[in-house]
C-alpha cells in the first residue's frame, strides 16, 4: 500500500474556495505613503474533535472515537514530513494508537490507526492551519517583503511564536510554523515559546484572581437564570439523543459541550442529527453560551465592564501593544517584526469585546485577528513613550466579524 499522504501533500490536494486564504489575507493596499512596520496575529486553533463524548444516542449516534487524525499517528507525518521521500531511521516510524481500558476482568481496547483523543487537532485542522503558515508567507515574505525569503540563524529575534500549553494550540502554531517558513529555511530554527498555564495571559485565569472569579460566576448565574426556562422547551428533541441529559446551562455535562460537539460536526461536514438542525434551537443555545462565558466583557455597568475586560485579557492586550511600541520607539533597532499567537476561541471573543466589534457569533476554528503597525513617512515629529504621531494600526477579524473600518492612530 502506499504511504499516507503528508499534511502538505492533502493541502495540496484539496480543493479552494471557500474558507481559502488569499495572498493578501484579505488586506486593502494602503496608502503609498504608509510604512508597514509590524505585524501580529492572534489566531484559534484548528478544527479539533469534541472535549467530551455527546449524541452516543443520536440517531445516528454519534461514534465514541473519531477517526480524523492520521497525521498525528505517524511520527514521520506529523514531525519529519519536510525532509523529503528517502526512508527515515526506524525509530521515525512509530505510529500512536489509543488504547481504551476494557471491561473488568478483560483486556483493553486497541483503537484504529488515526483515532483521535478528545479535543484533539485533526487532519482538516493541520490543513487550515499549514494553510494560513502560507498566506502569511504569501503577503508577509513575498509581497511586503516584512521577513527575508531565507532566515538566518540568527533571525529567531523577527518571528514572535507563542502558543498556550495544549496539544492543539501548539500543534498548530506547528503547522503555521511550517507554511510561513516553506521549503526555503530547512537551516533556521524558529523558537515556539509556551507559557505555564500559570503565567498565561491569553486565557482569562479566575482561579488567579478572586474578582475575575467572582465577575465570572456571576454572569455564569445569570445565564442559567435566563435561558434554563428557554432551553427547557427543547427537552423532548435533546434528552432522547444526549443519553437523557437536558440541556442546560449550568448541567454536567453543560449545555455548552453540546453546543460545541454540533459545531465541531459541522466543521468536518458530518450529518447533524435531526433534532439539532433546528436552527432556532441552535442559536438559542449559541446565545446561552455566549452570556455564560463573556457576558462579563458586555455588563450593562460601564465600570464592572472595564473591570471584566482589564482583569480577564488585560495583561494579554499588553502583550500586543508593548511589541509594537518598541517598534515606534526604536525604529530599526526593534528587530522583531511578525508576532503569531495560537490561543482559543475565549481569546478571541475576549479581545473582539475589548475593541467592540464582536457580532455576537462564536469564532470558527482557524479564525483569526491581525494587526498590522505603519508609519506614515509624511509625519516628521519625533515618537514619545505618552505620543506616537504619524503611526497607525488597523486590525482585520476573519470569519464574519467586522473589520475595523478606520486606521486608528497607535496611542496608548
Amino acid at each position: 500500500m502506499p504511504p499516507n499522504p503528508t499534511v502538505a501533500e492533502e493541502a495540496a490536494s484539496l480543493p479552494t474556495g471557500r474558507g481559502q486564504f488569499s495572498s493578501t489575507l484579505g488586506w486593502r493596499d494602503p496608502p503609498p505613503h504608509m510604512e508597514l512596520l509590524q505585524a501580529a496575529y492572534v489566531l484559534r486553533h484548528g478544527e479539533r474533535t469534541p472535549v467530551r463524548r455527546r449524541l452516543t444516542t443520536a440517531n445516528p449516534p454519534l461514534p465514541p472515537t473519531w477517526n480524523l487524525c492520521h497525521a498525528s499517528r505517524n511520527f514521520e507525518h506529523s514531525v519529519l514530513h519536510i525532509v523529503g521521500k528517502e526512508r527515515l531511521p526506524t525509530m521515525t516510524q512509530i505510529q500512536h494508537r489509543i488504547e481504551v481500558a476494557g471491561q473488568p476482568g478483560e483486556g483493553p481496547e486497541i483503537g484504529q490507526q488515526g483515532d483521535c483523543f478528545l479535543g484533539e487537532l485533526t487532519d482538516a485542522g493541520r490543513v487550515s492551519m499549514l494553510r494560513i503558515g502560507q498566506a502569511l508567507r504569501k503577503r508577509y515574505v513575498d509581497l511586503e517583503h516584512l521577513l527575508p525569503a531565507k532566515l538566518a540563524p540568527g533571525d529567531q529575534d523577527k518571528l514572535y511564536l507563542r502558543s498556550t500549553a495544549m496539544g492543539r494550540t501548539i500543534q498548530s502554531l506547528d503547522q503555521v510554523i511550517t507554511g510561513l517558513l516553506g521549503l526555503q529555511n530547512c537551516d533556521f530554527v524558529p523558537h515556539e515559546y509556551i507559557r505555564n498555564p500559570l503565567d498565561e495571559d491569553m486565557l482569562p485565569y479566575p482561579r488567579g484572581c478572586r474578582r475575575l472569579h467572582i465577575l465570572m460566576q456571576k454572569f455564569a448565574d445569570e445565564a442559567a437564570k435566563l435561558y434554563n426556562p428557554r432551553l427547557a422547551r427543547y427537552d423532548h428533541l435533546v434528552s432522547p439523543s444526549d443519553c437523557g441529559h437536558l440541556p442546560r446551562v449550568n448541567a454536567s455535562p453543560a449545555v455548552s459541550g453540546l453546543f460545541d460537539t454540533i459545531r465541531v460536526m459541522e466543521a468536518h461536514g458530518l450529518p447533524i442529527p435531526p433534532p439539532f438542525q433546528d436552527s432556532s434551537l441552535l442559536e438559542l443555545m449559541e446565545r446561552a453560551v455566549l452570556h455564560e462565558w463573556f457576558g462579563g466583557y458586555r455588563a450593562p455597568d460601564l465600570e464592572e465592564r472595564r473591570q471584566y475586560r482589564r482583569l480577564a485579557l488585560g495583561p494579554f492586550v499588553e502583550s500586543l501593544y508593548r511589541p509594537m511600541e518598541r517598534r515606534a520607539m526604536r525604529g530599526d533597532a526593534e528587530p522583531l517584526r511578525l508576532s503569531v499567537f495560537l490561543g482559543h476561541d475565549a481569546t478571541l471573543v475576549g479581545l473582539c469585546h475589548i475593541l467592540d466589534v464582536f457580532n455576537n457569533r462564536w469564532p470558527a476554528f482557524h479564525a483569526g485577528l491581525a494587526i498590522e503597525l505603519f508609519h506614515d513617512r509624511q509625519e516628521t515629529a519625533p515618537a514619545t513613550e505618552q505620543h506616537q504621531p504619524g503611526y497607525y494600526v488597523r486590525c482585520r477579524i476573519t470569519q464574519g466579524a467586522p473589520s475595523c473600518a478606520h486606521w486608528m492612530p497607535f496611542e496608548r
